[in-house]
Formats: C-alpha cells, structure tokens, sequence
C-alpha cells in the first residue's frame, strides 16, 4: 500500500505543529503539507492533489467559499475530515458541514484515533478501481428522497406535537433519508461508545432540532426528482429495499442473531442498492451497463456493471457509507451483497442475511438468481432456507396488492 498524502488545514500553527508530531512518529512514510488559511490550502492543493484533506472546520476561501465545499466541487475524489472544537451538535457550521464532509473528528483526539479514521478512508478505495467513480461519489452531497415519504417528513417535523419515534419511523421507510442521519450520528464529533444502525435511536440521539435544520436548512434530504432511465424504477428500487430490510432482519433473527445484528442486517438490506441512487445523476454510467446488458444472454445488471467497469453499484454504495463511517459489518454486506464469496474472510450474519434476502425477494420478482454455494453450505441456511423463501414470496405479494 502507498504511503498517503496529507493536507492539514488549520489557522492554530500550534495545532499544524502537533498534528505533524502525530503523524511524523506514527506514519513516518506519509507525506504532509500544512495551510493556514482557506487560500493557502486551496492553493496547495491545486500543486499536490493529496489524498486526504484534513481541515478545521470553518476555514473559507477569499470570497467566503467554504474551503470544504470548494475542495468537494474541485477535487471530488480527495477524502474530507473535519476536525472541530465546536461544543453543539446543531452548530449551523456543523450541519452545513454534513453536505461535503465524510469524517468528523471532535478536538482533541488522540493520535492513533486520526490515523485509524485516513486509513479506513483510504483502504475503501480498494473497493473501486477507476477514478471516475471516485469523483462521482466524492462530488455528492446528497442522495434523493422518496417524494411521499420526504414531503410526509416536512409535514411531521411542524406538528407541535410529533414524537421523536414517529419522525424516526418516517426516516426508517427512505434510504436517503436513513443514510444521512446514521452518516451524522455515527461521526465521531458525536463520540458515541458504539455504531448506530437504527435510524430511530438516531433520531432520538440527535433531537427535533438538528432533525429540522437537517431538512429545512441544510437540506440533505430532496425529493427525487422525475427521472426517466430505462431500466431504474425509483418506486421500485425503495419498494424492494425496504422489503429486503424487514426479511434480513427477519433472517437474522432466526440465527439468534443479539439486537443489534438484526438491527446491522435491517440496515444492510435497506442500503443495500444505495449505489444506484448514486449514479443517478450520471446516466452515462447506467447507458454503457444497459448497452453492455443487451448483449447478454442471461440479464444481470450487476454483471453487466462488472464487464464495463470492473466494479458494481455495491462497492460503489459501500465506498459511500464507509466514507460516513457506518457500522464495518453494513459496509461489509452492502459490498458483497452480488458476490458474498469474494469476501476473504468468514460471512458475517449480517452479509448472509442482506444476501439471502435480497437474493429471495429478487427471485420472487421473477429474475433467475443462482444463490452462491457456500453460504448455501451453512447448516441454518440449508434448513430455512425454503421457509424464508416463502416469506419472500408472501411480502413481494403483498407488496403488489
């Protein structure tokens, strides 16, 4: 593995000194530049390209650009943390930051903890092989919303009386929507002891406040706009994650799987296909997989994603939310959700169960889906594995009524 390359940015020359202490005594093969304001970093980064941006948080450019917003519209594919001091979490310059940030970091921070976050970042783009791809989801600050279910969000978070719960029942039903709010919860500005996966606990954790900032101000949540692309129902591709989600959870449920797996293998279902949402705004990707699809014999969307591009919307979708630092094992099975063999290391509950029921409910829509061999050697797999079909096949009934 290449050494990375490091920019800090920070107006405290004290802090740039300590922060190449740090890495001099624990990295000594990275390389590291230093700028003390938006401009000099600007700067530094149009000459050196690194590979990582470290950066204090409310550093701007002349014009009063923020330098992280400007680095993301430039140089999309350069791995963003934020480094803060800020004491609240429904800061403005907090949640605007959400839009362009992957990793949040709260000051101070030991060391080994700032290293372990750029090499998480960093061994993710071993998941994708083409800088394309990179800039592509580097460069989005936000994923589209179901329209029903956002504008149901806008309606709620103004009724006086709404509970937390409910808000987070309504978050729970949308991928966007669910990805952004684990994204800002799990960030280690929140020093949480340990991952969330539940969207509802999320909303508790972060109030009615940073809910409706999220949603009125910062807008992270949109509705989806119409988008005509042969192939890619929005309806059904939500329609079928949520689905996914209930049956992984029900799967791993039935491994005797603690709460808070089941509640990783709901996640990773209703994640899952987060990838093409990321591509929607660039159809050129999905023209180049449907022209490399109708020259197959058998249709395999994700097949096809592999013969153009040597990657998948699931590693691309996993590159994402290891970015924001979601629970490993959700990355793990959101990556793996096509090709659960390639992983190097034993299944996790998680991955079988997102796997499993992703694999049945696309069975039960009608697409020929050869279920991977050795996840089907597993003793649980080999005796359920007819009883969550069935299941698949009375919720994808229901789901057509």
């Amino acid at each position: 593995m290449k050494p990375y390359s490091l920019l800090f940015a920070d107006s405290d020359t004290n802090i740039l000194n300590g922060h190449r202490r740090i890495i001099k005594a624990l990295k000594p093969a990275w390389s590291m530049a230093f700028a003390s304001t938006g401009r000099e970093a600007m700067s530094k980064i149009n000459t050196m390209r690194p590979d990582v941006l470290i950066s204090e948080l409310n550093l701007t450019l002349e014009d009063g650009t923020d330098l992280l917003k400007a680095v993301q519209q430039a140089y999309p594919e350069i791995i963003r943390i934020v480094l803060s001091s800020e004491p609240d979490g429904e800061s403005e310059v907090i949640l605007r930051a959400t839009q362009s940030a992957h990793r949040f970091l709260a000051k101070p921070f030991k060391g080994e903890l700032l290293v372990e976050q750029i090499e998480k970042a960093g061994n993710l783009r071993n998941l994708l092989n083409s800088s394309e791809l990179l800039e592509i989801i580097g460069g989005i600050p936000y994923l589209p919303s179901l329209p029903d279910l956002y504008y149901e969000l806008i309606r709620a978070i103004d009724e006086p009386l709404i509970s937390l719960s409910e808000i987070g029942d309504i978050i729970a039903r949308d991928v966007s929507m669910t990805g952004r709010v684990l994204h800002l919860v799990n960030s280690a500005f929140f020093g949480l002891p340990r991952k969330i996966s539940n969207p509802q606990t999320a909303v508790v954790m972060l109030g009615i406040n940073v809910i409706k900032s999220l949603v009125c101000y910062v807008k992270l949540f949109f509705a989806a706009p119409d988008i005509i692309m042969p192939g890619l129902s929005l309806d059904k591709l939500w329609l079928h994650s949520s689905m996914t989600a209930q049956l992984s959870k029900e799967i791993a449920t039935n491994f005797h799987a603690p709460v808070n797996v089941q509640e990783d293998a709901f996640l990773a279902g209703m994640l899952h296909d987060v990838g093409k949402l990321l591509l929607l705004e660039h159809p050129r990707y999905y023209d180049k997989v449907l022209q490399a699809l109708s020259g197959m014999d058998e249709k395999d969307f994700s097949e096809a994603e592999y013969q153009v591009y040597g990657t998948s919307h699931a590693e691309i979708g996993a590159y994402l939310l290891g970015l924001w630092g979601l629970p490993d094992p959700v990355v793990e099975a959101v990556a793996y959700h096509h090709r659960p063999s390639r992983l190097k290391f034993e299944s996790s509950i998680v991955l079988i169960s997102s796997y499993l029921a992703n694999a049945l409910l696309s069975m039960a829509d009608g697409e020929k889906v050869k279920i991977d061999s050795v996840i089907m050697q597993n003793a649980t797999v080999s005796q359920l594995f007819n009883e969550w079909k069935k299941q698949a096949e009375s919720l994808y009934r229901e789901s057509a009524v």
